[in-house]
């Protein structure tokens, strides 16, 4: 599992979706995911321990939330590309 930390505003580029922390409060975090082509952007709110699916491969849990900060926990197959905006 990759650990990253993002605050408010920053994004993550994992293969072909961007995951961006669109606010954090108290001890929930709202996460952004948009993808290429057709596919909308999602809106989840999430809590500590909380998983979500981005792909059938790529799983994203919030491992810590503090003031400004998230730490985010992926859990991706070999030769995942990560690239931080």
């Amino acid at each position: 599992m990759l650990v990253l930390s993002r605050k408010t505003g920053e994004s993550l580029l994992i293969d072909d979706f961007q995951i961006t922390v669109g606010w954090i409060r108290f001890n929930k975090v709202q996460l952004v995911v948009s993808g290429v082509g057709e596919m909308l952007p999602v809106q989840n709110i999430l809590y500590m321990n909380e998983t979500i699916k981005v792909s059938p491969d790529i799983e994203i849990v919030v491992v810590q939330i503090r003031d400004e900060k998230v730490r985010l926990g992926i859990t991706a197959p070999p030769g995942t590309d990560f690239a931080r905006l």
